[in-house]
């Protein structure tokens, strides 16, 4: 069997990848889609792409708030079950709100730039992250121990 210090340094790698893993798939997204306005290159391509660029970022944490809204059903503590449930509603109407701010922005200036957008600011993208960690966090400090395997064995 594993030492501790192994079994947790996986963890904390796993953990560490997997948030490295965001913004390297934004990134490779965003590249798909400036690739692929390049190989069509029009000014009807251009409003596309960047109509997808705009809403990738609502989109994708507005998914991912109604994916733990449906599975936070089922937590057994019913306060921390209040609490993710309100969270996740603020989650998709800030998301909803920075949506539509963001395509009043592009119709009116069509910003070439994404600074030029509140989904790709610091505040939106770091506030998402640490609100669902920290909602995860606490949903499994909550829930009761797995059984083990070599427990349930027995």
């Amino acid at each position: 069997m594993d030492d501790r210090f192994t079994k947790y340094s996986k963890l904390y790698l796993l953990i560490f990848l997997m948030f490295l893993s965001v913004p390297v798939v934004l990134a490779i997204i965003i590249a798909a889609f400036y690739g692929i306005s390049k190989l069509v290159s029009s000014s009807i391509v251009d409003i596309i792409f960047g109509l997808g660029i705009v809403t990738l970022a609502p989109a994708l944490f507005s998914t991912v708030y109604v994916i733990f809204f449906k599975r936070t059903k089922t937590h057994p503590v019913a306060a921390v079950r209040a609490i993710s449930k309100t969270v996740f509603v603020v989650g998709i109407a800030v998301s909803v709100v920075v949506l539509v701010i963001d395509m009043i922005a592009f119709f009116t200036k069509f910003n070439i730039d994404i600074a030029g957008y509140r989904s790709f600011s610091l505040a939106y993208m770091a506030g998402n992250v640490a609100l669902l960690f920290l909602i995860a966090i606490i949903q499994a400090f909550t829930t009761k121990k797995e059984v083990d395997w070599m427990d349930r064995r027995q």
